[in-house]
């Protein structure tokens, strides 16, 4: 997770009024396999990035991020969409998104979802 925080700092100058937002993969075997952070307004999220990084690495692997993916449509679509279908097998979030539209993700990525 701290990496993953680091990452997120790096969104600092683009992201707003976005969050800014960091994710880790590690794959099953708990090695790095993909990273990402959300570095523009409209851009492409954290996890897809890190998830699009992984490729099939992601699958069984942990997800690490910090702001609980969201699972609405806005400017992209939602981030669990492709937490499902990288068939991640934890995720692991630092902060459940406040924001009522785009939470509910930790339960939809089932019962391995931790805070």
């Amino acid at each position: 997770m701290e990496r993953a925080l680091d990452l997120a700092a790096r969104g600092r100058c683009g992201a707003s009024p976005n969050p800014m937002v960091g994710a880790v993969v590690l794959d099953a075997e708990g090695r790095l396999a993909g990273e990402g952070y959300h570095a523009a307004y409209g851009g492409s999220h954290a996890e897809v990035i890190a998830l699009a990084e992984a490729g099939d690495r992601a699958r069984g692997g942990t997800l690490f991020v910090t702001l609980e993916p969201c699972a609405h449509h806005g400017k992209t679509p939602p981030c669990i969409d492709a937490v499902l279908a990288a068939g991640i097998g934890r995720t692991v979030i630092a902060l459940a998104d406040p924001t009522p539209t785009a939470g509910a993700a930790p339960t939809a990525c089932g019962p391995k979802a931790s805070r």
